[in-house]
């Protein structure tokens, strides 16, 4: 395997919480850290105050108090990394300044070249050109929280955040001369929290933390990185000034206030559809409407039906479900039958923690059931009874990580297991695999494999369309479930994993539950799949308000 070594560009011995985690994930996962290169330039002369008064950049005033005294996300938070850097090799480097660009001087560029690095990771310096992009084999990685081709400049996440952009892409780039305009290495996307910036940018920070370890992954697994060089022409946007600063204060506000409303005044109200064909067909169907349609018949308004799927037996076929109740604050597991015309529902679960998304699947005789229980810190295989209509325990087949939607697939005499973690549930895409179905299972190499709020969560069974595997996923990008994206698996193995979106499948617009959409499957026969609506119920506003509550409390200690 590739022994892989970096270097570490600081400012000094201060940096941001989420930069720390980054340093750190790459050395709990045997990325050696050789050499750290500190800004070694002193504060200039002083400025006379009268000089500091007269150019101070008055039109970004509040930016600048805000930024420096109020503003303060978690990721941000200052820390102190000497506990990482303690024994490593240092380099101190007075660098000059060429206009905007920083220049290193050619002797320090010869140490830093002699340690033989992989690559860079810049966290300090600032603008950087020149012979220092060359010094290690890889070249110099930074960071880039906006999507290039769309913001360049800054502040991160800030300008999507202002014009309310369903996701920002977060970038990890190989410097060149040009400004924001490097051999990208890695692009993912999360979806923009429109009601909270500080929320907003802790989910980016945190959440892109892991590409270079990702891209080391790449280095180590493929030898090689697959960059796209950069030919954006978009505008560098530079900090808000004063009345943008003012619109900016209200409309955190603003939103702040309709989002919580909305929390609790609008509820999820999901249902359970089916038709008389197979999944291809509906997939093809333009007009989806001719299909015949059924949903489910609720009797409750504050419960809802979600996440079907289905298989057949030589007994009956059977609708698996989630049965959410707001009064309750969780979901069971449920089914119906085609001998019952799908009309009457059975609770088989009622356990205390929520359960969901019950993958149902027959192998070697036996029906087997893996809901999602992700509360419960576990992953557990159950068998389902058909005389009795319950679920009997089987085996764990992960234990201490709270998953979300997992979907199994058998392939080339492997077990692959597709889900996200919970932390990240609508952008981080993982993949277990195992020679048998029940374990053990192993992370694959290269998790998470995917990160992209488009289409990284599952949403159904791995199906066959058009004589290819299709992963069904969510897209999550402008609210939970608003469609269905299919993704055709290119490679899929222990270390490689891609694919491609082929096709979108949206809600059923002459439906009720027109909203959104997050699960389909089916078989030969019959197609099911979920669709979404808003709706007020008292059981959802006193559940909303409770977990709300709960949350402030959680806070204050």
């Amino acid at each position: 395997m590739k022994h892989l070594r970096f270097g570490l560009m600081l400012n000094g011995n201060i940096v941001e919480k989420w930069q720390y985690n980054v340093v750190k994930t790459l050395i709990d996962n045997n990325i050696e850290l050789a050499l750290v290169v500190k800004n070694g330039n002193k504060q200039e002369e002083k400025t006379p105050i009268t000089e500091k008064i007269r150019k101070y950049p008055y039109k970004r005033l509040f930016f600048r108090l805000w930024n420096r005294y109020i503003f303060n996300p978690s990721s941000k938070t200052a820390t102190d990394i000497s506990d990482i850097i303690k024994d490593k090799d240092c380099i101190v480097c007075k660098t000059r300044k060429k206009g905007v660009s920083t220049i290193f001087n050619d002797g320090d560029i010869e140490i830093i070249s002699s340690y033989h690095l992989d690559f860079l990771l810049r966290f300090g310096f600032n603008i950087i050109r020149g012979d220092i992009l060359k010094t290690a084999h890889y070249g110099i990685w930074s960071f880039h929280h906006d999507d290039e081709r769309i913001i360049r400049g800054g502040p991160p996440g800030f300008w999507e955040f202002i014009k309310k952009m369903p996701s920002n892409g977060v970038i990890l780039q190989r410097l060149t001369d040009e400004l924001d305009k490097g051999y990208i290495i890695k692009r993912v996307q999360f979806n923009t929290l429109t009601h909270s910036y500080k929320a907003h940018l802790d989910q980016i920070y945190y959440g892109a933390s892991v590409l270079p370890l990702l891209a080391c992954k790449d280095l180590v697994n493929n030898s090689e990185l697959k960059e796209e060089c950069s030919k954006s022409k978009a505008p560098i946007l530079h900090p808000p000034r004063n009345y943008l600063m003012l619109y900016y204060f209200w409309l955190s506000i603003w939103r702040r206030i309709t989002y919580n409303v909305n929390e609790l005044m609008r509820q999820e109200d999901w249902n359970v559809g089916y038709c008389m064909t197979s999944p291809q067909k509906f997939i093809d169907c333009k007009d989806k409407e001719s299909l015949n349609i059924q949903w489910f018949k609720k009797k409750q308004k504050y419960e809802y039906f979600a996440d079907p799927f289905i298989i057949k037996t030589d007994k009956d076929t059977y609708i698996f479900f989630e049965w959410y109740s707001y009064k309750n604050g969780k979901g069971d597991i449920a089914v119906t039958l085609q001998s019952e015309r799908f009309q009457t529902y059975h609770r088989i679960t009622d356990f205390h923690e929520h359960r969901s998304y019950p993958y149902i699947f027959e192998y070697e005789g036996i029906i087997y059931c893996l809901p999602e229980a992700y509360q419960t810190g576990k992953l557990t295989l159950y068998r389902f009874n058909e005389e009795k209509l319950t679920l009997e325990e089987d085996s764990t087949l992960i234990e201490g990580q709270n998953i979300v939607d997992a979907t199994l697939f058998y392939d080339n005499k492997k077990w692959y297991l597709f889900t996200v973690p919970q932390e990240y549930s609508h952008t981080h895409l993982m993949i277990y695999h195992a020679d048998n179905l029940r374990g053990p299972y192993k992370e694959a190499g290269n998790n998470p494999v995917k990160i992209d709020c488009h289409s990284a969560r599952p949403a159904g069974k791995i199906l066959r369309y058009n004589n290819i595997n299709i992963r069904p996923s969510q897209n999550c990008t402008k609210h939970y479930g608003q469609s269905i994206i299919l993704n055709e698996i290119i490679e899929l193995s222990v270390n490689k994993y891609s694919e491609k979106e082929t096709k979108t499948i949206s809600p059923i617009m002459g439906s009720e539950y027109n909203q959104g959409m997050h699960t389909i499957n089916g078989n030969e026969e019959i197609c099911v799949f979920d669709g979404k609506r808003f709706v007020f119920t008292w059981q959802g506003f006193k559940n909303q308000l409770s977990q709300k509550i709960t949350k402030r409390r959680k806070r204050k200690y």
